[in-house]
């Protein structure tokens, strides 16, 4: 019976340690900073006007922006490799008077994400939104 309970004990303290362990994150890899003029949609995640820094997180198809309007990690919908990529870009693009990320070129990797804005966040009748025009953001190094 001791025999048992210590093998339950040792599994219970094993599994508490496994649960409680900081998860390991991504390393992430600065690509840039840039000025966002107005309110957008990154993800299901609302960005306020403000100063951003933008990186990769490695292991991961996704983006990271933070600066004082918020933080936001997104997933991409795709990762194409351009390699004639010159300089870093964001897009946002205007559904509804709305707008959304897009698009993120990141030149010194020679890579393009592409997003998928979330229709939930972008409100009723987004299904039958009208797309406007595109905004280009030139994203700067430090």
């Amino acid at each position: 019976m001791s025999k048992l309970n210590w093998t339950l004990s040792t599994t219970l303290a094993v599994a508490a340690l496994v649960i409680s362990a900081p998860q390991a994150r991504g390393q992430q890899l600065h690509l840039g900073t840039f000025k966002l003029a107005v309110e957008a949609h990154f993800g299901t995640f609302v960005l306020q006007p403000g100063e951003y820094d933008i990186s990769r997180i490695e292991g991961m198809s996704a983006i990271r922006v933070r600066g004082e309007g918020g933080t936001a990690t997104i997933l991409a919908n795709s990762i194409d490799s351009q390699a004639e990529l010159k300089r870093s870009t964001i897009t946002l693009v205007n559904v509804n008077g709305v707008f959304a990320l897009k698009r993120f070129d990141a030149g010194a990797l020679g890579r393009r994400y592409d997003f998928v804005p979330d229709k939930k966040s972008l409100g009723k009748n987004s299904e039958r939104a009208s797309v406007g025009h595109e905004t280009v953001i030139e994203v700067g190094t430090k």
